[in-house]
């Protein structure tokens, strides 16, 4: 929480000591992984990034504490692999977020932009219907472009 607390004050630097702190505490607590991959994500510092959440998904996957955390993780992973052209992969950990999260609308809105890139019509449709169903208004129009 001190280490929300400094993020919130954009003290980068301290939240991420914070969160280091905790991890090193607890090397279970998948919060503190997606929070410090944010900021390196924020940061375009994508490989260090990339490197944490592997580590904190084989660590946390094992101790599920927090299914919404985790599923964090595998979103972010997935945002790292859709940059670097990996799209199976990220499809992958798509589906391992919405497994652990089926309540996230960002997360089903992002695999239908990937399907579509896949040329997978239906499965886009289907994805961007249960964003909508789960409040997110910006599905609408892309249904609406690409979706009988």
């Amino acid at each position: 929480m001190k280490g929300d607390k400094k993020l919130e004050k954009a003290d980068t630097i301290s939240a991420l000591l914070l969160y280091q702190k905790a991890l090193y505490m607890d090397t279970t607590l998948a919060d503190s992984y997606a929070k410090i991959s944010d900021i390196y994500v924020n940061q375009s510092k994508y490989d260090e990034a990339l490197k944490l959440l592997n580590t904190g998904l084989r660590i946390t996957v094992n101790v599920p504490k927090d299914p919404e955390s985790i599923s964090h993780l595998y979103s972010v992973r997935s945002f790292l692999y859709f940059n670097l052209n990996k799209y199976g992969a990220a499809l992958t950990d798509l589906d391992q977020a919405i497994l652990l999260n089926k309540n996230n609308p960002n997360y089903f809105y992002m695999r239908a932009l990937i399907r579509r890139m896949n040329g997978d019509e239906r499965g886009c449709c289907s994805d961007l219907r249960k964003a909508i169903a789960l409040g997110m208004e910006n599905a609408k129009v892309y249904r609406k472009n690409y979706c009988n």
